[in-house]
């Protein structure tokens, strides 16, 4: 069973055990003329079918990054036969990712709009509302995890109010009380969509470099891609005072672990997902959650070397 590792700043730390299966992936589409998303000849809802299982999409947006490389050598090679069968297989994968018929659909939603053709931007919105259910990003809500840096583990609750993701503590702190907002994060792109920042980049703005990496029981290791979205994370002096919101990024590793950057402090705080079954209380959530043991590690930097701000 491969381990979920976060790397970061050139530190190695388990976040979570993740089983993906194997053979999910063809090598190409068994129809060389594989139809894209909502082409006429297979309904919204069979469509949906195709979807690969949350857990094995790192894996497909992986391996449609290494296609889409291959297929960019092979047209400069102008190796035309091998970019055929190269479109062929990315189009398979993509009609596996959720995240592309979101795209497609929005796309189709400002065309409608665009158009005044409010019958078919509807139609539409309803198609988006139902495409939540299978995008990682939308099934968050609930009671997770995490160590702050100087006060040790505590609780947040996850909710959504449309397209926002809030995180609200439930255990709090000298400096950011029960019932406030920790961080939040907009979830209608992905971060990449909007001009993603690179492992380089992000490393210049915050002096922390995030690398998720599968590690086999053979000990052979794999990068894979990590969703990230824009966000805010609260910071405050104790007792609540000066509180205010700092640029962050919310980092989605796997279905059951995630994690936040505060971008100018260099802080980042896994939080791992405590699951429904042990919500009865704040305390009784917080030992099952311990069952998770050191997946839940973080890795902080404060940067200005101000320790009055959480």
């Amino acid at each position: 069973m491969p381990l979920t590792h976060l790397l970061l700043g050139g530190l190695v730390v388990r976040a979570s055990g993740v089983a993906l299966g194997a053979g999910m992936l063809h090598t190409r589409a068994t129809n060389s003329r594989a139809h894209l998303f909502l082409g006429a000849e297979s309904s919204f809802e069979a469509k949906l079918r195709d979807f690969a299982p949350a857990a094995e999409l790192p894996t497909v947006r992986g391996e449609l990054v290494r296609l889409q490389n291959q297929l960019q050598a092979a047209i400069d090679e102008q190796d035309f036969a091998a970019a055929a069968m190269l479109r062929d297989d990315i189009t398979e994968l993509r009609n596996k990712d959720p995240a592309v018929m979101s795209s497609l659909l929005k796309e189709q939603l400002q065309d409608a709009l665009a158009k005044e053709d409010y019958k078919q931007a509807s139609a539409l919105r309803d198609q988006m509302l139902v495409l939540r259910r299978f995008l990682p990003q939308y099934q968050l809500a609930g009671l997770w995890k995490g160590n702050y840096p100087n006060h040790g583990e505590e609780l947040v609750r996850i909710h959504y109010e449309g397209d926002t993701l809030y995180a609200t503590k439930v255990t709090g702190d000298l400096h950011v009380p029960a019932g406030e907002v920790t961080f939040q994060a907009d979830l209608s792109q992905p971060f990449d969509q909007i001009g993603r920042v690179g492992a380089n980049a992000l490393e210049e703005a915050s002096g922390v470099r995030v690398e998720v990496v599968s590690l086999s029981s053979d000990g052979s290791q794999e990068q894979r891609e990590v969703e990230q979205f824009q966000g805010e994370g609260r910071i405050a002096a104790v007792n609540f005072q000066h509180a205010h919101f700092v640029p962050g990024q919310l980092f989605l590793m796997d279905e059951d672990v995630l994690g936040f950057l505060w971008l100018p402090l260099g802080t980042f705080i896994v939080f791992s997902r405590v699951h429904e079954e042990n919500e009865c209380s704040p305390a009784a959530a917080a030992a099952a959650a311990a069952a998770y043991g050191q997946s839940a590690t973080h890795i902080s930097m404060d940067l200005d070397g101000d320790s009055r701000y959480e």
